[in-house]
Formats: C-alpha cells, structure tokens, sequence
C-alpha cells in the first residue's frame, strides 16, 4: 500500500472497514469514499462539508484538495 491507497472493504458480517496509511497524522478521503465508508449518498456528504464550512467550523482552504 502506498501513501496515497485507502482501502474501503466489507467484512463477511457486512461491516465496512477502512484501511488506510496516515501521512502526517493527516487521513484524506474522497467524497465518494467517506459515502461509501458512511453508507451515504455522496450529495449527503457534500451537503454536510459544505454546512461544517459555512459555520466556521473548519477553514475550506486548509481541508479540500
């Protein structure tokens, strides 16, 4: 596994797990992949980063790449 991989898989009593490699004490996930981990529509997910930014809650420059 590289830096970059992240690993979503499904365990035989239907548990999603994440396997990834921390860089920097830093996890970076996709949209698609924090729906997929979540089991939520991605448009769900977006719905709700663009809330956490809009509140102030995190900075958007320092979070999306």
């Amino acid at each position: 596994m590289t830096n970059s991989e992240i690993l979503l898989y499904q365990t035989e009593d239907g548990q999603t797990k994440i396997d990834v490699r921390l860089e920097e004490e830093t996890v970076w996930l996709s949209q698609a992949q924090m729906g997929e981990l979540f089991q939520k529509e991605r448009s769900v997910i977006t719905k709700h980063i663009n809330n956490i930014f809009s509140e102030g809650e995190l900075e958007e420059k320092s979070n999306v790449q």
